[in-house]
């Protein structure tokens, strides 16, 4: 978040491409060429919050970039796109597009295999994500980030960056103990501790000593951090200091110095079109002058962040201010316009949440809602101690026999010795939602043919556990007692036994069952619900599937028998509904099978294990903080 409420230390990240020294520089040939865009790169990219033109930064960091592009120079471009990302976050105000610009600089370095720019690329996503006040998003980004760092000595730079940004979500999340441990691991090397990032750290260090209370350690941590900003001429960390010092003073109710900070700070910010953070210190300035009773002022100061807000499009903001100055009417017995900026409020929470309205105001107040986490967890461990520890008691035996029923389902699941002995090169990818799954993938030999079945059965978690152990039984007592041979008599097979086993209801799964024979390269199959895919000479192949469950449905028609000629250098894949209906990406929404489809296509010249890491990779990527919606599995056979 970029402040805290009921007027603590302003929590804000610096991000701010500023100008460098490289103008109208004449290159001749492509050596010169890449040597300007790395050093331009490189020089916007340690300027960030210096005192130059940002006009100038723009101008060069889009110079250096279209040169790039021209050579085909993957890092450079993706240098460019990681500097025009913060640029466009912190100048232009546009939220979606950083986000976007980011995460194609990092797919670049990630195509690169650049581990150091790879975690500096999620940092700096981590302090847009912290900046917009989606902190659990921001602290997944810098824990991912922060990895290649912890163990390498030799980017002291970088590596103070990594900690100082994993130190302010820390403290923005309220866990200040951890906190305060990674700020002080970014500046453990005092020789070392001496730029920019360090500065920050100090300011952040601050702010925590300021939260509990520890007045004089948190002024005198700010002065130093102060010293080293200004020193090394970042304007964003020195204002942003400046306005702690600020808010220190006011807790201390030492109004005249806090007005002199905050006035400060608010001056650089205007002038230097830190529009966002100026957003900021207006609401800043109002708490001060509401506490000194200046309505008035105050007032006035809220117009102005509002203004700046719309125009910026800064909702969360923009529901401060209307929090703070319906407050302040009431304060004022002006209860017309009191009722005028609550109800704005509430207008702007149902465009912000679209939910209940008691819920969406608890949404926009971030604090309290840590503050009612934080005394749930008192309670959780002083008054309800007793009845907790019974609890996670009883959550370990039933976590004990939900691991066994793992260890009994994984037994009965495909190994790998059978698959290998059977099958071409191929992989797995299979993610329980929960400990147990509801899908599955089973296979069976029987005389000439291997039979190989990718199913979802009716739920998952435990149910769907049970559905699956059912399923699997049925299918081997089809092939491996009753000798049924073909996929699509198989299923009906199946279909049979679960619904006189389900006693009318609609359990079931939706399944793909495929049989190999190792005379023969022609696939017979069966499909249920599920489509298999082939790609062949780089294009998609779908292949006919039928439109009902193996179970109770709207259709209980037979089956039908499938057959498709496989041909050398195909890949076939297999799989269930979890992958594509996972929510994630920057809007939330569904993966999708076109997406899924598309990017089975792309990786499908890669080697089987490969595409399988690409696949989770991507899952894990686009999931991000979500919580994963259903059982994964997806395989896929090279021919």
């Amino acid at each position: 978040m970029d402040r805290e409420r009921n007027g603590s230390v302003e929590q804000v990240d610096d991000v701010l491409i500023i100008g460098c020294d490289y103008k109208n520089k004449e290159v001749e040939n492509r050596e010169e060429q890449i040597k300007f865009i790395d050093e331009a790169n490189f020089k916007i990219w340690q300027l960030r919050g210096a005192p130059q033109s940002e006009f100038d930064a723009i101008i060069i960091g889009i110079d250096a970039l279209e040169k790039s592009k021209a050579l085909n120079y993957t890092f450079g471009i993706a240098q460019g796109t990681l500097n025009l990302g913060m640029g466009t976050f912190i100048l232009n105000n546009d939220f979606a597009l950083a986000v976007q610009q980011m995460n194609e600089a990092l797919n670049l370095f990630k195509s690169l295999d650049d581990k150091k720019w790879t975690s500096n690329t999620l940092l700096t996503l981590a302090l847009i994500y912290n900046t917009s006040g989606k902190t659990d998003d921001a602290l997944y980004y810098a824990l991912r980030g922060i990895s290649y760092f912890e163990n390498n000595d030799e980017e002291v730079y970088d590596k103070i960056m990594a900690y100082y940004i994993v130190g302010t979500i820390y403290s923005d999340l309220k866990k200040y103990d951890e906190a305060e441990k990674n700020y002080k691991l970014g500046i453990a090397d005092p020789a070392k501790s001496v730029k920019t990032w360090s500065g920050r750290i100090y300011i952040g260090l601050a702010s925590v000593y300021s939260v509990q209370e520890k007045y004089d350690e948190a002024i005198s941590m700010n002065l130093k951090g102060l010293e080293i900003l200004k020193k090394e001429m970042n304007l964003i960390g020195e204002s942003r200091a400046l306005n702690d010092l600020g808010i220190i003073y006011k807790k201390q109710k030492k109004y005249d110095k806090a007005l002199t900070f905050l006035l400060e700070a608010l001056e650089i910010r205007e002038n230097h079109r830190i529009i966002r953070f100026a957003v900021s210190s207006f609401i800043d300035l109002a708490a001060l002058h509401t506490e000194m009773l200046e309505y008035d002022k105050a007032l006035d100061y809220l117009v102005k962040a509002e203004k700046t807000a719309i125009e910026i499009n800064l909702r969360v903001k923009l529901a401060h201010v209307y929090q703070d100055a319906g407050d302040i009417y009431k304060l004022k017995n002006d209860f017309k316009q009191a009722l005028f900026y609550y109800e704005k409020l509430l207008k702007l929470n149902e465009e912000l949440y679209k939910k209940d309205t008691e819920t969406k105001i608890k949404n926009l107040t971030d604090e309290l809602l840590r503050e009612k986490e934080v005394e749930i967890e008192r309670i959780k461990n002083v008054e309800l101690k007793s009845a907790y520890d019974i609890i996670e008691l009883k959550n370990k035996e039933i976590l004990d026999s939900i691991n066994y029923a793992k260890r009994i389902q994984y037994v009965l699941l495909a190994n790998n010795e059978l698959l290998n002995a059977n099958l071409p090169e191929h992989f797995v990818l299979f993610k329980p939602k929960d400990i147990v799954s509801g899908d599955f993938y089973w296979a069976t030999k029987k005389d000439n043919n291997f039979y190989l079945a990718v199913c979802d059965s009716t739920g998952h978690g435990v149910p769907g556990a049970f559905m699956s152990l059912l399923n699997m039984s049925f299918l081997n007592e089809a092939i491996n007692e009753k000798n049924i041979l073909q996929p699509n008599k198989i299923l009906d097979h199946v279909r049979t036994k679960l619904i006189s086993h389900m006693d009318g209801g609609r359990d079931g799964m939706d399944a793909i069952l495929v049989c190999f024979n190792e005379e023969s390269n022609v696939l017979t199959y069966s499909a249920a619900n599920n489509m298999p895919l082939v790609i062949r000479d780089n294009k998609i192949i779908e292949l006919p599937f039928d439109k009902m469950p193996v179970g109770k449905g709207e259709k209980e028609d037979n089956f039908n028998y499938h057959t498709f000629d496989l041909k050398k250098g195909d890949t076939l894949y297999l799989y269930t509904d979890g992958y594509a209906d996972q929510f994630g990406g920057p809007n939330g929404k569904k993966f999708k099978y076109k997406s899924l489809n598309e990017m089975l296509l792309a990786n499908s010249n890669e080697i089987a294990n490969k595409q399988s890491q690409l696949l989770d990779e991507k899952f894990f990527e686009w999931k991000g903080t979500l919580e994963q919606v259903d059982d994964v599995c997806v395989i896929g056979i090279k021919i």
